[in-house]
């Protein structure tokens, strides 16, 4: 990973005094973001103790993407506003992909292919970062504390016999985080970027697709699950037509993603999760 430069360091909360935070744009499970002044918006994190954590380490990634020249919004540096630490980047106007899709099957099949042919042109970034997914994910198995000792042994088991890989993972690529803009679909959200092997990423993309777990605005087509289906089986074919995959190895991915998500949902959410993965070690 590349050194944390200067230019990341905090900008001087005097840029507080000048700018006042505009419409609410986003939010997600761990940030809002706002309008800052004409060309720029602001990502504040919910938690105001975690938020330099959070900030520094989204920081060390957006310099990375930020370097590689790819389809996401630039990045500005950090800063901190009224006690918390927060991101600027290039504002990108344009719909999601998630809120532009309409429930017929023609658009779901056509945006689907369009998600997959941009998470295929990711994975082909030539970079020359260690890999690290694997890693990341051992980690998130071993503190998950909701799934008993021999569950997290059997998913790691799996995760070591896999494959490492060299390709940059987006490891949150969903449609909420394609922005449709005017001068094409820009990519957003690389706070969980990685580098390992890209069925991982295409795994975890399809686990999140399928999951029941739904935003509470979410659209009309999302809410069909024979649309959700239907968006996944489309994006996978497509996927695997332009890489030559083998989809079996997706499926050998899928315990340890189950096994690595269950710490980042509660509720509802993560006993979907937990019983995914039951089923498949079951099996």
């Amino acid at each position: 990973m590349l050194i944390w430069r200067e230019q990341t360091q905090r900008l001087v909360a005097r840029r507080k005094g000048q700018i006042m935070i505009g419409e609410l744009l986003g939010i997600g499970n761990t940030a809002s973001v706002y309008e800052w002044g004409k060309t720029e918006v602001i990502k504040i994190f919910h938690d105001q103790s975690r938020s330099m954590h959070e900030a520094k380490k989204e920081a060390k990634n957006a310099e990375i993407i930020n370097n590689l020249n790819l389809r996401a919004p630039n990045y500005s540096g950090l800063l901190e506003y009224e006690g918390t630490s927060c991101l600027i980047y290039e504002k990108i106007d344009g719909p999601t992909m998630l809120k532009q899709i309409e429930p017929t099957k023609l658009s779901v099949s056509h945006y689907a292919k369009l998600m997959a042919q941009l998470h295929f042109e990711l994975h082909n970034i030539e970079i020359k970062f260690n890999s690290n997914l694997k890693t990341e994910l051992t980690n998130k198995i071993n503190t998950a504390e909701v799934i008993k000792e021999y569950e997290k042994q059997i998913a790691i088991d799996v995760l070591n016999v896999l494959p490492e890989g060299n390709a940059l993972c987006h490891y949150d690529f969903h449609p909420g985080n394609i922005i449709l803009s005017s001068n094409g679909p820009i990519i957003i959200d690389w706070m969980n970027v990685l580098v390992g092997n890209q069925a991982a990423d295409v795994t975890r993309t399809s686990m999140m697709i399928q999951s029941h777990a739904l935003p509470s605005n979410a659209p009309s087509w999302l809410i069909k699950s024979e649309y959700r289906e239907f968006f996944n089986r489309e994006y996978l074919r497509e996927y695997l037509m332009l890489s030559g995959m083998n989809p079996k190895v997706l499926e050998e991915w899928m315990a340890p993603t189950l096994a690595a998500r269950v710490c980042e949902v509660n509720g509802e959410d993560r006993n979907e999760v937990i019983d995914k993965l039951q089923t498949i070690i079951k099996n």
